[in-house]
């Protein structure tokens, strides 16, 4: 099933949902998934027939420019196609609040459980893939920006906020120089990067160690010919319904162009400020990669490891430790092991909120 909330100023999410068909209507769980860059929200749709071995619900929400979304307002496009600091702020925090806004909406009229601590039912669970953690990670964010009577309704629901394979840009760490990067990619189109950027993403690879923080470890340039890729089984019709090279090339590609400083800015703020940390306190952050994905992801998760011991050796002397968080690296999967094993994924997603 599908439909749409609708938040302050008309602004219109669309979501795919699995429905309550088979689940505890008194304390299911909901989790909504946030897609990353060039690919919507429908490739979330396997998941779906396994939430109710868990009392799960499965919402795969469309971001904004992301039809039937609403798109981006010219004013607000501008924020992100800026190269200027304060308006790279200004966007995260917009997006942060309508995420939020969101949550609240989807939570009322969908009549969302509320979570049970005790238990460890009901509730939300925000799960962001690839550049869909960028506005996750953007709701700790912006939570000094809600209302009080809104920060109260967002913690009887929202107790847990996953990142599957964030890039580096989303937490606001500079991306290390990758062996594999020739001259020509750098100086490719933008057609070759999407087909590039494709293939990166639904290839398996073969690390000599996942768990190391040097780069020589990972590998980050050459997928595991031997495997067929994801997707790769999926009709061209059925995998063109799936794809925005359209949002790839302008909107969502516009983010990394943005100032680097306003995602570390707005990272030190969710993870390593011990004052937003008060806000929702008990919310758990699990930063989540496939230990056969590209390289690039499983570096950005030992970097977030490495910030879970000693923030500042990170994110600079300003980090501190602040809000929990956890890193956690599946013994299989790439970036779409929600595709290729949407059973044995989701049991890792739940499993993983485990302390």
């Amino acid at each position: 099933m599908s439909n749409y909330i609708r938040i302050d100023g008309g602004i219109k999410f669309f979501y795919e949902d699995s429905g309550t068909d088979g689940l505890d209507p008194s304390d299911y769980t909901t989790m909504i998934f946030i897609h990353g860059i060039g690919f919507n929200g429908a490739v979330f749709r396997k998941l779906f027939p396994f939430g109710p071995d868990h009392n799960y619900r499965i919402v795969s929400l469309y971001r904004r420019g992301y039809a039937p979304s609403s798109p981006w307002t010219k004013e607000e496009a501008a924020l992100f196609m800026s190269s200027d600091l304060e308006d790279g702020k200004g966007f995260l925090r917009l997006a942060g609040l309508q995420i939020a806004r969101f949550l609240l909406e989807s939570a009322a009229v969908q009549e969302i459980p509320k979570y049970n601590k005790e238990k460890r039912t009901g509730g939300i669970v925000l799960n962001g893939l690839s550049l869909g953690t960028l506005y996750s990670q953007a709701v700790l964010f912006a939570l000094d920006s809600l209302t009080t009577e809104e920060l109260g309704q967002l913690e009887t629901y929202l107790h847990a906020i996953l990142c599957y394979d964030p890039t580096t840009i989303t937490f606001g760490i500079p991306r290390p120089p990758l062996p594999g990067l020739t001259s020509s990619l750098q100086s490719a189109t933008i057609s070759e990067k999407w087909a590039s950027f494709k293939k990166a993403a639904t290839g398996f690879y073969v690390h000599a160690n996942p768990y190391s923080y040097d780069l020589a470890d990972l590998n980050t340039s050459k997928p595991d010919e031997s495997r067929c890729p994801s997707l790769s089984d999926l009709p061209e019709q059925e995998l063109e319904q799936m794809l925005s090279f359209e949002m790839y090339a302008t909107h969502d590609g516009a983010a990394f162009t943005m100032d680097l400083e306003a995602f570390r800015f707005a990272n030190r703020r969710a993870l390593f400020n011990a004052e937003m940390a008060k806000y929702l306190p008990n919310v758990k952050v699990r930063i989540i990669c496939g230990i056969e994905g590209i390289g690039l992801f499983i570096f950005l998760v030992n970097e977030m490891e490495r910030a879970s011991k000693d923030p500042s050796s990170v994110f600079g002397k300003a980090a501190e430790r602040a809000r929990e968080f956890k890193t956690v690296r599946l013994e299989r999967g790439n970036y779409f092991v929600f595709w290729d094993e949407p059973s044995w994924a989701l049991d890792q997603f739940i499993a993983c909120l485990d302390d």
